[in-house]
C-alpha cells in the first residue's frame, strides 16, 4: 500500500516537471532564471560607509523640513492671536496704539502755547487822537489743544481736537467799534454790535477746533469732511506748532478769516499731492475746499438767515530739491460766494481787519468796518525755500469786495443805486510780506511733501515745517538744543480811495488803515517737543479820516514771548 502511494506521487511530480520545462522553452528559451534582488545600478558599487552617509543626509533634510513647518505654524498662530491685540508705542512724546493688523490706529495729541506780551506805547497823542492808547500787556493761553487722530479700516483717517485756549484776550464786554454800513458824510454810527463783532468779550476760541473724517484709499488723493482747516496761503499750510514767528502775517490772517480758511470751519476739502510729478525731485499739490461759517458761531442760523459760504483753493510745486535744500512756489485763490446775513434779514457785509501779529490784546488796529457786500475775491502768490540752514519766504495778496449801495446810500437818491443790493464799486486792498531765518546750530527746515497716504497722513499740505534739533537740550550732555535768528517785514494796507460817485454825498474812500511791522526774533528749540519764541514787533500804524488821514497814526513796540509744548 505504501509503495503504491510513493509510486503515484513520483508519477505526478514527473508530469509537472515535464509541463514546466515545455512552458519555459516556449517563452524564453535563452533566458536564465534569475532571483529578484533590491539593488539599483547607482548604488550597486557604493560602500557601506557611503550608503550610511547618504541615509544620514536624507534624515537631516527631513528634520529641517519638519522644523520649517513648525516655525510656519508658530508664526501663523502668533498672527492669529495678535490680530485683535493692541500694540502700544511711545515716540517723541506721542502715545499711540494700533491693532495687530495695523488697520486701526489711535494717537493722543496735545499742544500748549502760552504767550506773554508787553506793549510799549507813547503816553501822549495829538489832539483828536481816537486810536487805542493803552493796549493790554499780559498773558494769554493762545492754544491748548487736546485730541486724538488715527486710521480706521486702513482707508479712513480721523481727527478730533478740542481747544481750551483762545486768541481774543483783552476784548471788553461791549463792542469797541460799530458803524452803519456805508455811512455817508455826516451820518452817525449805530450803538449795536456790528456783524462779526464779539459782544461778550473775554478769552476763548470755539471748543471744537477740529473734527474731520478723511478718505485716503486712493493713492495721492484725500477727501475730507467735517470741521476742517483748509490748506490755504503760504504759512496757512504750516501747522501752528511749526510757526517760525508768534503769529502768521497780517495778510494771511485776513484771508483766512474773511475767505473761509480760518480754524474751525464747517466744510469739505479735496486734495491731491504727489512727489516726482514732472521730474525727479519736484512735488506738485493742490487743494480745493468749500466752507461755511465758523463752528463757534451761530450767525445766520435762524428764520430769515443764510450762512456765509466760500470756495477756495491752493496749488504748489516744489520745483527744485537736492534732498536738503528745497524751493517751492504757490498760488492761493478764494471767493466769497455769499457773505451771509443775520437772522431776520440783516444786511450782508464783508469786513477786513487784523491785530499787530500778536494776540495778547485782541484789539484790531486796522479795520475797514462792515462794508455792504455780498461777494468778494482774492488771489495770492508766494515763494519759499531753504538753502541748507538758511530759509527765505515771501508772499503778496490782493483782496477785492463788491460793494453794494446799501440802505444808507440808497436813501440819498444816488442814480447809480437802483436797489440796495446794486454793486456800485469794487474796493481793493493789498498786502505783502518778506521773511528769513538763519539756524545758528546748522539744522535745516523740514520740507513735507504732503503725500496723503493711508500709512502716513500729513497734518498739512506740502510746505515747510519746524526743524528738529540734532542735539536736544541737556545739562548733563552739554547740549543747548537748536537756535534760530528770525526777521520778517509785513505791509498791509486796508485803506482805499476810489473814484467819486455821481452824488457827492456818498462815502467813497475806506479808511481802514495801514499796518507795517518789522519783527525781529530768536527761537530756541530745546528738543522736538519744547521750544520758545521771542519776538520784538516794531509796529507803525497809519490811520485817520478822509479829512485828517494821520489823526490816529502811531508807532510802538510789542515784545512777545511764547512757551510751547507739542507732540
Amino acid at each position: 500500500m505504501r509503495i503504491g502511494k510513493i509510486a503515484l506521487m513520483a508519477g505526478v511530480a514527473a508530469v509537472a516537471m515535464t509541463a514546466g520545462a515545455q512552458a519555459a522553452g516556449t517563452d524564453s528559451a535563452d533566458k536564465p532564471l534569475v532571483l529578484a534582488q533590491n539593488v539599483s545600478s547607482s548604488t550597486s558599487n557604493m560602500s557601506n560607509a557611503e550608503l550610511a552617509a547618504r541615509v544620514q543626509a536624507l534624515e537631516d533634510a527631513a528634520a529641517a523640513q519638519n522644523e520649517r513647518a513648525m516655525a510656519d505654524r508658530t508664526r501663523l498662530s502668533t498672527l492669529e492671536q495678535g490680530y485683535n491685540s493692541a500694540v502700544w508705542n511711545f515716540d517723541n512724546g506721542r502715545a499711540s496704539f494700533a491693532s495687530g493688523d495695523g488697520r486701526f490706529t489711535l494717537a493722543i495729541r496735545a499742544r500748549m502755547q502760552a504767550d506773554f506780551a508787553g506793549y510799549m506805547q507813547d503816553s501822549t497823542h495829538p489832539s483828536g487822537f481816537a486810536g487805542p492808547s493803552d493796549l493790554s500787556s499780559g498773558a494769554v493761553m493762545r492754544r491748548a489743544y487736546f485730541g486724538i487722530e488715527g486710521r480706521a479700516y486702513n482707508d479712513f483717517w480721523y481727527e478730533i481736537r478740542l481747544n481750551a485756549g483762545g486768541s481774543d484776550g483783552g476784548l471788553n464786554s461791549t463792542c469797541t467799534s460799530t458803524t452803519t454800513l456805508n455811512t455817508p458824510p455826516g451820518g452817525t454810527a449805530t450803538s449795536t454790535c456790528a456783524v462779526g463783532a464779539i459782544a461778550n468779550g473775554g478769552e476763548g476760541d470755539p471748543l471744537l477746533n477740529k473734527m474731520v473724517i478723511t478718505y485716503v484709499g486712493i493713492p495721492w488723493w484725500h477727501f475730507s469732511v467735517g470741521v476742517i482747516e483748509p490748506s490755504f496761503m503760504m504759512e496757512g499750510t504750516t501747522n501752528s506748532a511749526s510757526l517760525t514767528w508768534t503769529e502768521r502775517p497780517d495778510l494771511e490772517n485776513i484771508a483766512a478769516d474773511s475767505f473761509g480758511a480760518g480754524d474751525s470751519r464747517r466744510g469739505v476739502e479735496i486734495g491731491w499731492s504727489r512727489p516726482d510729478t514732472f521730474w525727479a525731485g519736484d512735488n506738485t499739490a493742490f487743494d480745493m475746499a468749500f466752507t461755511g461759517g465758523k463752528t463757534g458761531s451761530a450767525a445766520a442760523h435762524g428764520n430769515g438767515g443764510d450762512e456765509q459760504t466760500q470756495i477756495l483753493g491752493r496749488v504748489t510745486d516744489r520745483f527744485w530739491s537736492d534732498g536738503i535744500s528745497n524751493f517751492q512756489v504757490g498760488m492761493s485763490i478764494a471767493s466769497v460766494l455769499y457773505s451771509g446775513n443775520s437772522a431776520g434779514g440783516g444786511a450782508q457785509a464783508l469786513r477786513f481787519r487784523e491785530r499787530p501779529e500778536i494776540r495778547v490784546d485782541g484789539t484790531r488796529l486796522i479795520d475797514t468796518g462792515n462794508i455792504a457786500a455780498k461777494t468778494g475775491d482774492m488771489i495770492a502768490f508766494d515763494m519759499e525755500g531753504n538753502w541748507q540752514n538758511f530759509y527765505l519766504e515771501g508772499e503778496w495778496a490782493h483782496f477785492k469786495m463788491d460793494r453794494q449801495c446799501g440802505s444808507s446810500i440808497l436813501a440819498t437818491g444816488n442814480p447809480a443805486c437802483t436797489s440796495s443790493t446794486a454793486v456800485i464799486d469794487h474796493p481793493t486792498f493789498d498786502g505783502w510780506t518778506l521773511g528769513g531765518t538763519w539756524i545758528l546750530t546748522g539744522e535745516t527746515k523740514t520740507y513735507t511733501a504732503g503725500t496723503y497716504m493711508a500709512s502716513a497722513l500729513a497734518e498739512t499740505q506740502a510746505g515747510f515745517q519746524s526743524l528738529v534739533p540734532s542735539r536736544p537740550f541737556s545739562l548733563d550732555g552739554g547740549s543747548w538744543g537748536a537756535w534760530e535768528l528770525t526777521a520778517r517785514y509785513s505791509d498791509t494796507d486796508l485803506s482805499w480811495h476810489g473814484t467819486q460817485l455821481a452824488s457827492s454825498s456818498q462815502l467813497v474812500g475806506i479808511n481802514g488803515g495801514r499796518q507795517r511791522i518789522m519783527a525781529l526774533g530768536i527761537n530756541w528749540y530745546l528738543n522736538r517737543n519744547v521750544r520758545m519764541i521771542l519776538d520784538d514787533n516794531i509796529v507803525q500804524i497809519s490811520k485817520g479820516t478822509a479829512a485828517l488821514p494821520d489823526r490816529d497814526s502811531q508807532d510802538f513796540n510789542v515784545v512777545g514771548l511764547r512757551v510751547q509744548y507739542s507732540n
